[in-house]
Parts: structure tokens; sequence; C-alpha cells
């Protein structure tokens, strides 16, 4: 009996460790087969997708300033004479005629000094008249007697007398033509200065720095604004020693205004500086633009592009491979069907096409589809190009 209890027990723990056996390696199959659908898995999630070889174009070099706006032609709104303000014919902004009034002053002094002078112009004309009658009769009394004289009929005395009196009376007359002739000069001055109290544009523009009120009392020589010729208008540039061989007058110029949605402005370099600003050691110079509906102001910042003699090749992809946003921008790249991220630096875009700065080589292909949803090390098929 002991040896049947020893050879049953025996068996039990037989079947116990087989059973064992087969329960760990149908679990080590299934976790065998279950490793190998995950592999198969991973090699078929393939992203299909569509790709085009980086374009590689020819195209004039372009050297880039920074710019600001400033007007073509600056007329200053001064007085020149003194007095009180008493109208102000115009808003800061508003675009003005040359010789449009601006200001006016009280006229009420300015015109009485005028009647004033008005009055004795008159007199001094009125003595120089009456000195003339006098000249003429005192010339045609010594004539006489001259004659008289001639014939013995007068003694020398007499005609010495008359001659010293028509001396005298020419002296007269002209004494009296020099006050009449200042008498003039202050009339025509006082006429001015009655025409300086409508103080009128010196050029035709845009109003501007406006610094006048009403009720004021101005000075001559007081300035009150001024008035900015804006069409054209200028974008200046500083140009640095190492770029004045590369640019030229005359060349052609792209001025871009704005960043979210930049206006890109067509105009010719009209000038460069002939020495450097001491300070900061820069040329200026001036590109001409045309600006007809006075949209671009002074004072605006912008960028310029300007196109010289000498070739570059920039590399250009399509619009629909660009992700991100106009801080982070990014491509992706076809690495042997791995979708590599690459982040870009842009240029200017135009139609479908944009212009890659910096980030893709030369034989690169870029995905131009699915680019939302791709994620770097994707494993990608190109099902076109």
């Amino acid at each position: 009996m002991l040896t049947k209890k020893k050879v049953i027990i025996s068996i039990a723990v037989l079947v116990v460790l087989m059973t064992g056996v087969m329960l760990l390696g149908n679990q080590e199959g299934a976790a065998e087969a279950e490793n190998k659908q995950v592999t198969i898995e991973a090699v078929n999630n393939k992203v299909y997708v569509m790709v085009q070889q980086v374009n590689f174009i020819e195209k004039a070099a372009e050297i880039e300033f920074k710019a600001s706006l400033e007007a073509s032609e600056e007329g200053i709104v001064s007085s020149k004479v003194g007095g009180k303000v008493v109208q102000i014919l115009f808003e800061e902004g508003e675009y003005i005629h040359q010789g449009e009034p601006l200001v006016k002053l009280e006229e009420k002094e300015a015109g009485n000094n005028l009647r004033a002078a008005e009055s004795q112009l008159s007199a001094a004309q009125a003595s120089l008249t009456s000195a003339e009658v006098n000249l003429e009769s005192e010339q045609g009394n010594f004539e006489r007697l001259k004659v008289l004289f001639d014939h013995n009929g007068i003694a020398k005395v007499e005609l010495e007398k008359a001659e010293i009196a028509v001396k005298v009376a020419k002296a007269n007359v002209e004494a009296l033509k020099a006050n009449v002739l200042t008498a003039q000069v202050n009339v025509e001055s006082l006429t001015d200065s009655l025409a300086y109290t409508t103080i009128s544009a010196p050029i035709s523009g845009m109003m501007d720095e406006k610094s006048v009120s009403l009720g004021q009392n101005v000075d001559s020589g007081t300035i009150l604004g001024k008035v900015k010729n804006i069409s054209p208008i200028n974008a200046v540039i500083e140009v640095k020693q190492t770029n004045l061989e590369d640019i030229k007058v005359g060349q052609k110029a792209k001025v871009t205004i704005g960043e979210r949605e930049p206006l890109v402005y067509e105009g010719t370099l009209k000038s460069i500086n002939g020495s450097a600003d001491p300070s900061s050691r820069v040329f200026k110079g001036k590109i001409q633009l045309d600006n007809p509906d006075q949209a671009l102001k002074p004072g605006s910042f912008a960028k310029a592009e300007i196109v010289n003699d000498q070739k570059v090749e920039i590399a250009t992809v399509p619009l629909a491979a660009l992700a991100g946003n106009e801080d982070s921008c990014y491509v992706y790249v076809n690495d042997q069907g791995i979708a590599r991220k690459r982040s870009v630096i842009i240029g200017e875009t135009e139609e479908n096409v944009v212009v890659i700065k910096s980030g893709v080589q030369k034989g690169e292909s870029v995905i131009c589809t699915n680019v939302t949803t791709l994620q770097d090390g994707d494993v990608i098929e190109v099902v076109a190009e």
C-alpha cells in the first residue's frame, strides 16, 4: 500500500509538472505570436504621401536693408510777423495745396499801421509836387533874368540870387523825393505785414507736427507746423561701407511694409549720401516710391531689398509643404522612407511657391501631403512625385 501511495503521488506530481510546462509553453507562444503581430503592424503602418524635389532657381542677388519712410519734401509753416492767432484753417494729417491759407493772425494793428503809412506817403507826395512846381518857377525866373543880364538889363547880383534860388529848390525836391521813397518802402513793408497775417502753405502735401492753438500770441519766426510732400515718398536706408560697391543710384528696389499682411512696393534708388554719418558710420540712401493715394505715411518702418548685378541660387518648395506658423515654420523631408521634420526660414511667397532661405539642401524632396498629421520619424511611402 505504501508503495502504491508513493507511485500515485509521483504520478500526480508528474501530471502537475507537465500541465505547468504546457501552460507555460502556451503563454510563451501567445506572447511570441503577439510580438510578431505588432511587428507586422508596425511595418505595415505607413503614411502614403506625395513629395516634390526642392527646386533651385537662379535669380539676381538682393541686398536687404532696414528702412524708414520719410517725406520727399518738407516745408515749414512759420509766422513772418507777430500777432494773435484768430483762425486755424487746417487739421493734422489733412492734405493741402501750395498757397492755401492755414492760419490767420489779428489784422487790426497791421491795418492801422498801414493806413498811417499811406497817409504819410500821400503827404510826402503832395510836398514833392509843390516843391517841383516851385523849382519850375525858380528855373523860369532864372532864365528870364539871364536874358536881361545878357543885355545889361540887370545887375549880376540879381542873377546870382536867382541861381541860388534854383539850387535851393532843386535840393528841396531831391530831399522830398527821398521822403516819398522812404514812405513808399514803409507802405510796401506794412502791406506785406498785413498780408503776412494770413499764413499760407509753402508747398503742397500733408499737414504734420501741428503746434498752434487759437488765441496764441506768436512771434516772428514761430514754427506752427510742417507740410510734408509724401507723393512720392522716400524709404531711407542705412548703407554700410562694405555694401557701397554693390549698389548704385538708379537700381531697382522692393520695399515691404508690414509683417502680417505685407505690402510690396517697387521703387528706385535715387541717392546715396557722399559722406557717412559721423556717429553711425553709415551712408544714407533714399529709395523713391510712388504714393499717389497717400497710403504710405512718414515714420513707418519697412524692409528694403535692392537688386544688384550678381546672381544667386534660391531654394523653392510648394506652399503645400509648409507647416507651422509665422514664428516657427517647418517642412518634412523624405529621408529614405522616413519623414524628418526640418525647421526652415522662409522668404517671399508667390502664387503656390515659397522661397526657403535655409533648412533644405539640393537633392532633397519635401513631403507635400499630410504635413499637418505627420510626426517626425513616421514611416512613409511615396505614391507620387
